[in-house]
C-alpha cells in the first residue's frame, strides 16, 4: 500500500512542473520552508523561492520521482527521496536524494513542513 505522504510527493512535483503554485500552497504548511543551498525561505515567499530555484537548477527540466523511504513518528514523517531532472528532450537525468519533512495537519491530512531538494548533500554547502 503507499503511503498518503507518496501522493503528496507526486502532487508536489506535478505542481512544480506545470508552476501550479496555487496548488503548491495547499501541499506545504503554513509555517513550512524550502531548502535552498544553504538559504532557507518561508512559505510565506514560496512563490519567489521557487520561481528562483527553478530558474537555478531546473530551468527546462521536468522532476519526477524514484524510490522512496517514509518513516512516520505520530503527525510527522521524514522522506528520503530519489528525484530525477529530466532535461527537456534529453536522454539522461539528473539524480538528487531529496529530504523531506511532512506534518499532518488538523484535517488529517500530510502536507510539506521542509523541503530540501539537495538532502544530505546540503552540508557540502555550509
Amino acid at each position: 500500500m503507499t503511503h498518503p505522504v507518496t501522493r503528496q510527493l507526486h502532487a508536489m512535483h506535478d505542481a512544480v512542473n506545470s508552476n501550479d503554485l496555487t496548488a503548491l500552497q495547499t501541499l506545504y504548511c503554513e509555517d513550512a520552508f524550502l531548502v535552498d543551498k544553504p538559504r532557507v525561505s518561508s512559505r510565506s515567499d514560496l512563490q519567489r523561492a521557487l520561481s528562483a530555484f527553478k530558474q537555478r537548477y531546473m530551468p527546462e527540466h521536468i522532476v519526477s520521482q524514484g524510490d522512496e523511504v517514509v518513516i512516520e513518528a505520530g503527525d510527522t514523517a521524514l522522506v528520503i527521496s530519489k528525484l530525477y531532472l529530466n532535461a527537456t528532450g534529453a536522454v539522461d537525468c539528473n539524480v538528487k536524494k531529496a529530504i523531506y519533512v511532512f506534518r499532518k495537519n488538523a484535517e488529517g491530512e500530510w502536507q510539506c513542513a521542509i523541503d530540501n531538494f539537495f538532502g544530505v548533500d546540503l552540508i557540502d554547502y555550509v
